[in-house]
């Protein structure tokens, strides 16, 4: 991790659970971490936390399910995304990782009761808005000759299941489409030679707020 010490990293999902954690650990070995989100208080909450840190962390407050909010967050008032970065961070460096961990859950055990727009969320926040980021990330590394970026996707061990758990098949089928984007995007990258990373993590249960806030318990080795 030492390579990384000074360089800037975007965390999506960095008010809570997984992506608080990320954004914390990377400010902790003195990443600049600017954290995307739609709660700023709890962002806010996160900044104050990590004073002090090698590094440091900028909240943006980002609503992932709006295309609209993640290319201001991008583009963050006018300044292209390293523009902004060079300047709060005084630095002759470079937007160097993308961490994407934002997901929605929504359980219901029957298809009858099933919500189009649960179904929507969940693709909105686990598959467009992860292809949103990547597509901005991307053109912003390419923009300033950046070629050895990290793009790093959280998806689920659900995603290699091959029975999902009744009432949350749309979540497992969101998560195997995470899998297939980032090998998707790794042979596109090749394709091009491009030496900017793509890296897809499978974590299995982790007991964050939103697990907790799903109605249907679901057991530890059926999760993530």
């Amino acid at each position: 991790m030492e390579n990384w010490k000074g360089k800037v990293a975007v965390v999506t999902g960095a008010s809570s659970g997984i992506g608080a954690a990320i954004a914390e650990s990377l400010v902790n070995i003195g990443m600049n971490v600017v954290g995307l989100a739609r709660r700023l208080d709890r962002l806010e909450g996160l900044k104050n936390k990590l004073k002090g840190q090698k590094g440091k962390f900028h909240p943006v407050k980002t609503d992932l399910a709006k295309e609209a909010d993640i290319l201001s967050a991008f583009f963050l008032k006018a300044f292209h995304a390293f523009e902004f970065l060079l300047k709060e961070f005084r630095r002759n460096s470079y937007f160097d990782q993308q961490c994407r961990n934002s997901f929605r859950i929504h359980t219901n055990r029957r298809l009858s009761s099933s919500s189009t727009d649960d179904w929507r969320q969940i693709y909105d926040i686990n598959v467009i808005a992860l292809q949103i980021c990547s597509r901005e990330g991307i053109r912003s590394m390419r923009k300033h000759n950046i070629d050895d970026g990290y793009i790093i996707n959280i998806s689920s061990i659900v995603a290699h299941m091959s029975t999902p758990i009744p009432g949350i098949a749309t979540y497992y089928a969101s998560k195997k489409a995470v899998n297939t984007i980032g090998e998707g995007l790794r042979a596109a990258l090749g394709q091009t030679n491009s030496k900017i990373r793509v890296t897809t993590i499978s974590p299995g249960y982790v007991k964050t707020e939103i697990v907790e806030q799903i109605e249907m318990k679901i057991p530890p080795d059926r999760a993530g």
